[in-house]
């Protein structure tokens, strides 16, 4: 069955947290030790305020959706019984009070899962038949404007009744994949449904070929594409696709600017006044790296901006290097780490080693050393395809690492291969040199000439 227009579709952003809360039990009763009386009292107290919660859902639903739609048709509809959350609910009363010991908790343990397995068996199709059976029945009956004042009413609801930021987690349909499969694991009935859907032909987004989905991909940047991956397994799979990868700027997108595209579009000159942040973040962030035990509150709010920009940028990279390019590291052809103010030595190194058919490899800046590329000299092939080289203000970058480095990359292009002056650089007369003197706004890193 096709979806409905999700702002009239009154039943599946709530059932989505219904079902998320299903999964969740679930999981927390096959880890519960009911030997251990903290654990028995910990799970009974969350699953009364589960089911407290199930309760106030049916309560809002009867009211706004069922009730509404019994007055329209002028039909009667018993499909929420109260009883069995009340049973289920005064289930869990009984064992916070009467149970003492541990063979009591045992033995109630028993009960409670044949309770708890009896109602999900139930509640599941209980939310499918709703929107399967009543969702059309409320397109039939209610104009779009009506349902859309539904929808609105019913969510408002429930934001009312439950804390605002963990309700609009649970309602939001780009629910980790994670938390997702919880539930497809005790939904008997997902399985042969899909089955189903997927034996016939579809219009849904989900359905097309790989290649047209690729293409779409590629219009995408690398925030939407990590979204995208949280959808289902096979968008997980398609976002790792390397063509989706060609081109790394972790240090933009930890700021905030998206871009992906090749160097050459990118205005590889920035502004002064982005390079002095820059450099005000690194060093900001050292001197709170060094002595991590210094009181937060004496620090000023632009160096807390800059101390929590530099850390999202950490979280990052190390995000790219063990999620990402293990999938996609051959593909990469342009990493630009220039004013990085948390990339390390250690980090490069690893990165290198992933990737390593690089063509662009931008540095600048940088507080790295000799030993960020020993892992491309040890391992014997270098980075063969690398042009573009810039290593401008790496001051800890040695003359004889640059000599080992240029060694190994066969094709570099000197007319693209930057270093900074302090350096004794083995392409003295016919490279670029530092970078740093060919701007008007910028001084050589250390006399500042």
């Amino acid at each position: 069955m096709a979806p409905f227009p999700d702002e009239v579709d009154v039943f599946t952003a709530p059932h989505w947290r219904m079902k998320q809360l299903v999964g969740l039990y679930c999981d927390k009763l096959s880890k519960t030790n009911f030997s251990n009386n903290n654990d028995f009292r910990a799970l009974l107290q969350s699953l009364y305020a589960t089911f407290k919660e199930f309760k106030m859902h049916e309560q809002i639903e009867n009211e706004y959706i069922i009730g509404l739609l019994q007055q329209r048709s002028q039909t009667i509809y018993n499909v929420h019984s109260d009883n069995k959350l009340s049973e289920m609910l005064s289930l869990f009363e009984k064992g916070l009070k009467n149970v003492k010991n541990e063979y009591e908790q045992l033995n109630y343990a028993k009960q409670l899962k044949e309770r708890l397995e009896a109602f999900t068996r139930d509640f599941l199709p209980h939310m499918k038949e709703e929107e399967e059976v009543f969702q059309p029945m409320l397109m039939e009956y209610f104009t779009y404007e009506e349902l859309k004042d539904i929808k609105k009413k019913v969510i408002a609801q429930h934001c009312s009744q439950k804390d605002t930021a963990e309700l609009l987690r649970g309602l939001s349909l780009w629910n980790h994949a994670e938390e997702r499969q919880k539930f497809f694991k005790y939904s008997v009935d997902e399985k042969s449904d899909t089955e189903a859907e997927l034996s016939e032909p579809s219009p849904g987004i989900t359905h097309l070929p790989p290649e047209v989905m690729l293409s779409i991909f590629s219009y995408l940047n690398p925030q939407e594409l990590c979204r995208c991956s949280q959808v289902s397994t096979k968008w997980a799979q398609l976002a790792k696709t390397g063509s989706l990868w060609k081109h790394l700027y972790p240090v933009h997108w930890a700021r905030g600017d998206w871009y992906s595209g090749p160097a050459t579009d990118l205005d590889t000159e920035p502004d002064e006044e982005w390079v002095k942040s820059r450099k005000d973040e690194s060093r900001a962030f050292q001197e709170w790296d060094e002595d991590a035990d210094v009181d937060e509150s004496e620090e000023s709010s632009e160096e807390s901006i800059a101390i929590s920009i530099a850390q999202m940028e950490k979280r990052l990279l190390h995000g790219l290097i063990h999620n990402v390019l293990p999938y996609v590291g051959t593909s990469v052809r342009t990493l630009v780490l220039a004013y990085s103010s948390a990339v390390s030595s250690k980090m490069v190194r690893q990165i290198l080693e992933l990737c390593p058919n690089l063509e662009h490899l931008d540095l600048t800046q940088t507080d790295i050393s000799d030993s960020a590329f020993d892992r491309v000299l040890t391992l014997g092939g270098g980075l063969p395809y690398l042009e573009h080289l810039n290593l401008s203000g790496c001051l800890t970058v040695t003359g004889a690492g640059l000599q080992d480095l240029v060694s190994a990359c066969p094709s570099l292009n000197d007319e693209y291969f930057y270093y900074c002056d302090n350096i004794n650089g083995p392409h003295a007369d016919t490279a670029s040199g530092c970078q740093n003197l060919q701007c008007g706004f910028r001084a050589c890193c250390r006399s500042g000439e």
